[in-house]
């Protein structure tokens, strides 16, 4: 659940976990709840047991260096309404913002931000599926994954219209578009903050619904392309997909001269 919230001047993101009337406390931050029994968090997938609600809070530092305001909150939404836009047109479900997913993203931007680098791993040496099950926890029954690159910003504070030329540019490439137009995939966390020098830090995390972990890591590769091809055609029918946005997104994606099936080949 997210809300926003203002104390001492911080944006704040509160973060409400089910816990198994148990909760684990991370070494850097007091109070920092996991659940032990699943690892996720809550959704209307969940099944009834005994709960206990945890909150704890996640201050958000200034995000644009350069000293430029700018609000998570808004700019979250920016990023969210232009991904959805290309999984429409894909005949996708849109995503929804996770708690847990912000977070990691807020987490992996700023530290990338802060030692200016790139990529998705840590800056400790943890792969992003390390650094997921900090606010995921280690025993997650979702599949997640994880999206990171750096974009120069225009002077002055970041638009929504500098927010759609961002996603646009990272859609182009063909590994992105594989990730970020799964359609196993229903959560997302998008955390975008600003070095001094104008140089801006994306990181996406991805998440499926629960129980769907230890089936894809049962997959084989070739049993993981099917499948995704499956399951997007069901997708595909509860959208209400036709033949008519079939051609329609054969002709977007040839104008911009995309394969018709995007593949994790390197770029």
């Amino acid at each position: 659940m997210l809300k926003k919230i203002f104390a001492a001047a911080a944006l704040v993101i509160l973060v409400v976990l089910m816990a198994s009337c148990t909760n684990e406390t991370d070494a850097n931050d007091a109070e920092v709840p996991v659940n032990n029994t699943t690892g996720e968090y809550p959704s209307p997938w969940l099944p009834d047991r005994k709960t206990i609600e945890v909150t704890t809070q996640f201050h958000i530092p200034p995000l644009d260096l350069r000293g430029y305001d700018m609000d998570h909150f808004e700019v979250e939404v920016w990023f969210l309404d232009r991904i959805n836009f290309y999984r429409e047109i894909h005949g996708l479900h849109p995503y929804t913002i996770h708690a847990a997913a912000a977070v990691t993203s807020i987490e992996h931007s700023l530290e990338n931000r802060d030692t200016n680098s790139s990529g998705n791993t840590a800056a400790d040496g943890r792969t992003h599926q390390e650094r997921h099950h900090r606010w995921f926890g280690y025993t997650r029954t979702l599949v997640t994954s994880a999206h990171t690159s750096s974009y120069t910003v225009a002077d002055g504070p970041l638009t929504q219209e500098g927010v759609i030329e961002i996603v646009d540019r990272m859609i182009e490439t063909e590994r992105t578009r594989y990730f970020i137009l799964d359609p196993s995939y229903y959560y997302i966390g998008i955390g975008f903050s600003i070095q001094e020098n104008a140089r801006g830090r994306l990181c996406i995390t991805m998440a499926s619904l629960p129980g769907q972990r230890a089936p894809h890591q049962a997959r084989r590769a070739e049993e993981r392309i099917v499948h995704r091809q499956e399951y997007l055609e069901i997708v595909r029918e509860r959208q209400g997909w036709t033949p008519a946005m079939q051609q329609y997104l054969e002709t977007f994606r040839e104008e911009r001269d995309w394969p018709m099936e995007d593949s994790l080949a390197d770029d």
